[in-house]
């Protein structure tokens, strides 16, 4: 470190005075004053103290996006279904839970409107995840029940078992038994069974996009009798982190019959999901089941729109 010292030296100020005592008082005229200025080098290093880190914008989304990202568990698999997602609220993961126990959502949703035309619809859900490991175990069931103008409408409901095993990074395994019910639709039940892998295609910390492609069995029992057969599956999940509180999601499967692909089904999902507190949310969510062979004088095509409070516990 250089401290560089300016003074005048004592010559020079003994000039100056004198120069100043012997002034013409007639002409005011002051000469000319040579100034040396003194340059004194030192090794003397300042201490520093009391010093304040300053965190940059960048360093600040960095922070941000790694605590997003330590919320993310489990193999990031599809959940195909009923409420529970992937990603996690990295707002309510304050303190976070154990990972090995069960975590558990139960959804009620009803819709109520009179004058008119009186309906009424109810929408019951629960949602059961254990992870352990490389492993992954969930449970779903659903129903929907609605009625319009004292006559019933709507009456469905569905079970489902899904199995995952982490292979690598991007690779997973999964099992999948899934049963439906639609005395509407005159489907008395689709039983499906699904083996194949599954692919993590993109994640980030706030959104993944999840592809499975395999092959599957389908038994069902609708009005005009039974049918089993084996069928393709092509099934892709997205999910996206709007926010800390918000999460949207979409899912898609298709099932076509192997031997004929005019037979085929897709069920489909689009939601919302706004968590109120740690342990209670808001979920909107639209679904359509199509089916390409109803049963006659039946629509290929139905649809739920539900609104449910979601416990979380």
């Amino acid at each position: 470190m250089i401290a560089v010292l300016l003074h005048w030296s004592a010559a020079a100020q003994t000039n100056i005075a004198q120069t100043v005592s012997t002034t013409s008082p007639v002409t005011g005229v002051i000469p000319t004053v040579e100034v040396t200025p003194v340059i004194v080098l030192t090794n003397q290093i300042p201490v520093l103290t009391n010093q304040v880190p300053i965190i940059t914008p960048k360093e600040t989304s960095k922070a941000g996006s790694a605590k997003i990202l330590s919320t993310f568990t489990g193999n990031f698999g599809n959940n195909y279904g009923v409420s529970g997602r992937t990603l996690k609220f990295p707002a309510l993961e304050a303190t976070p839970r154990n990972t090995s126990s069960w975590r558990r959502n139960l959804d009620f949703g009803m819709n109520m409107a009179s004058g008119n035309s009186d309906i009424l619809r109810y929408s019951l859900g629960a949602d059961a995840v254990k992870e352990a490991g490389a492993n992954t175990i969930r449970l779903q069931a659903h129903g929907n029940y609605g009625e319009s103008d004292g006559t019933k409408d709507t009456e469905n409901a569905g079970a489902t078992l899904r199995y995952e095993r982490k292979l690598t990074t991007t690779v997973y395994a999964l099992g999948n038994l899934d049963w439906v019910t639609d005395p509407m639709a005159e489907l008395d039940y689709r039983f499906t069974a699904i083996l194949s892998p599954g692919f993590h295609v993109y994640r980030s910390p706030t959104a993944l996009f999840n592809l499975e492609i395999g092959p599957a069995y389908v038994e069902e029992k609708k009005d005009h009798g039974e049918d089993d057969y084996t069928a393709g599956r092509a099934a892709a999940t997205m999910e996206k982190l709007v926010n800390n509180h918000v999460l949207g999601w979409a899912t898609i499967e298709y099932i076509p019959k192997l031997v004929d692909t005019s037979v085929y089904f897709i069920n489909s999902e689009i939601g919302l999901a706004s968590y109120i507190t740690r342990d209670l949310s808001l979920n909107v969510c639209y679904q359509n089941r199509y089916d390409s062979t109803p049963v006659e004088n039946k629509k290929m095509s139905d649809t739920i729109l539900s609104t449910a409070l979601s416990l979380n516990f």
